[in-house]
């Protein structure tokens, strides 16, 4: 389902109210609300929101944050996604420790994904052995990534790992993160994306067009239990 918004600050409330009320679904249920964030500079604008304006409504006891991916640099890097979250969100909310399920991106990648992926195993519940998120956040890049998914990492929505190590095709640099079984077991899977840069992707995207086959984003909107795209006029222009 798509949402759309006249600005980046009205989509980033619309999912900050979605937040809101699942989490307080599940806080009449006394189960946690286990949510996985990505990094970049809309799901920044929805930190910085959730940290201004929810700080005393969100039952913030009953989150669990989990990372749909992570930059291989230590949590201090302007690169961290943990960093910016960390910035913008935990350091203004009261949310414990205990909540708080970070990708090490300072460790070895391949031995900081086997340890992610036991952790996931071990803190949610599982089907067919992949990790069953309540929310999935994710964002896209101009080339159709999502997650640290990309184009020429097709692979990695196949794997059957639920957490794996992903390589940025220009820069090289390695990434650890959700593959895409994991992320299409969540019960909810929320692409949360703004501005005019990616509005071509979106239109093959989301009218299944024949182009949209070769962006990751694509075969997660299509297989995912429930998709919904939130985002602002102009990255909806063409739809």
């Amino acid at each position: 389902m798509n949402h759309i918004y006249e600005t980046p600050e009205e989509t980033a409330r619309a999912v900050a109210e979605l937040i809101l009320a699942k989490a307080k679904e599940k806080t009449k249920q006394s189960l946690p609300f286990n949510i996985a964030l990505s990094g970049g500079s809309t799901p920044k604008l929805l930190f910085t929101l959730l940290a201004n304006e929810y700080v005393n409504s969100i039952p913030w006891h009953f989150l669990r944050l989990f990372w749909v991916d992570e930059r291989c640099v230590p949590p201090t890097h302007p690169e961290s996604n943990f960093g910016m979250t960390y910035d913008s969100l935990l350091t203004h909310v009261p949310i414990h420790d205990s909540n708080i399920f970070r990708m090490q991106g300072e460790d070895n990648p391949i031995k900081e994904a086997a340890r992610y992926q036991k952790m996931l195993e071990k803190e949610l519940p599982l089907q067919d052995g992949f990790p069953i998120f309540d929310l999935v956040l994710l964002g896209m890049g101009d080339d159709g990534h999502t997650a640290s998914i990309f184009p020429d990492n097709m692979d990695l929505l196949q794997s059957d790992q639920a957490v794996a190590v992903g390589i940025h095709p220009v820069s090289g640099q390695e990434r650890i993160t959700l593959t895409g079984k994991a992320i299409l077991e969540a019960k909810q899977v929320v692409f949360l994306i703004t501005g005019s840069s990616k509005t071509t992707v979106l239109r093959e995207i989301i009218k299944h067009e024949a182009k949209g086959e070769r962006y990751p984003a694509f075969y997660i909107a299509k297989n995912a239990k429930a998709a919904d795209f939130y985002l602002d006029k102009a990255a909806a222009a063409l739809l």
